[in-house]
């Protein structure tokens, strides 16, 4: 089998590149918000944070989301002027950092950390099977049978990358050297649906815990969770989280921050402004949404004023710290 592997800055680039045309949610979002948010896929974490932020300070200021494939997307947005803010992982900012729209952007307060999230089946797969000669015809008894629970086991895998994992996996084959072959999927659904015809031994999906589309499956899903078993190396982090129903309790996970950034407005003017009242509000009412009724996140909040080195939005008024994307 020959592994075609992509490289990071075409990947990154395509992703960029496949944003040429505003969705309809960025049209209608633009008509109704004082700020559009660029977050993620209906019902996933990036969007929920963007619905606690209507209901807490929308008052002081509306503000909706854009809803987008996650940070690479998000970039694009903000890039095109589709929406004012936008959250995106460090990483992503960090492996981007060379282009100008990026460079210029600003951070408005750190959010809470993406999960990396592993599925496998708990049957197992089938791997390195032969094939008939010009076919498809799989070789009966040709291969071995894996069981895949832990992250070092996806030596030689291949791996369906949802949204920004795709360059999330390849920073850490890059990393890691494991000779995994990712497969791109627009979709958890699709990723899923590869994994259990048996085109790919496990599905990479990225976001904040609980991320919806895991804690949907069910303990008879044939579905677990394969553990993170390696020391991660900055910008990821490693954390412990639980999904009772897929069996993972105090389990490691692959971590990354994500920034709520925005782009470069005239201190002063109407869109700085908005941004400064959306920052203040946000942080004088961290300690509601931290213990009401919202996301999770927003306890993994603990420094409003932490930018992991991405230049800090400053209200009007204000000294500007000197810090760069690039740091």
């Amino acid at each position: 089998m020959t592994t075609h592997r992509l490289t990071l800055i075409p990947l990154l680039l395509a992703a960029l590149a496949a944003s040429t045309s505003p969705p309809a949610s960025a049209q209608e979002a633009s008509v109704e918000c004082a700020l559009r948010v660029a977050s993620g896929p209906a019902g996933k974490v990036y969007q929920l944070m963007v619905r606690d932020m209507q209901a807490v300070c929308g008052s002081a200021v509306p503000v909706c989301a854009v809803a987008s494939t996650g940070g690479l997307r998000n970039l694009s947005l903000l890039a095109a002027s589709e929406a004012e803010l936008g959250i995106v992982q460090i990483d992503t900012l960090k492996d981007m950092a060379a282009d100008e729209s990026t460079q210029s952007l600003q951070a408005v307060m750190p959010l809470h950390s993406n999960l990396l999230h592993v599925l496998t089946l708990t049957a197992g797969s089938r791997v390195d099977v032969m094939k008939v000669v010009g076919t498809q015809v799989v070789v009966p008894l040709s291969g071995r049978h894996v069981v895949l629970t832990k992250f070092s086991q996806l030596k030689g895998m291949t791996v369906a990358a949802v949204g920004s994992t795709q360059a999330m996996g390849q920073t850490l084959e890059q990393q890691l050297r494991y000779g995994m072959r990712l497969v791109v999927a627009d979709t958890d659904d699709q990723a899923l649906a590869l994994l259990r015809s048996g085109q790919v031994q496990a599905v990479f999906t990225l976001g904040g815990w609980p991320l919806p589309a895991i804690a949907r499956h069910r303990p008879d899903s044939g579905l677990q969770l394969a553990e993170l078993d390696f020391a991660p190396q900055a910008p990821f982090v490693a954390v412990r989280r639980n999904y009772q129903d897929l069996g993972a309790l105090n389990f490691n996970f692959l971590a990354v921050p994500n920034l709520l950034v925005t782009r470069p407005f005239k201190s002063g003017g109407p869109a700085s402004l908005k941004v400064a009242a959306l920052q203040r509000c946000l942080t004088q009412h961290l300690d509601e949404l931290q213990e009401g009724r919202y996301q999770p996140g927003w306890k993994e909040i603990n420094d409003t004023g932490n930018t992991y080195g991405v230049t800090a939005f400053v209200p009007p008024g204000k000294a500007k710290p000197i810090a760069s994307i690039g740091k």
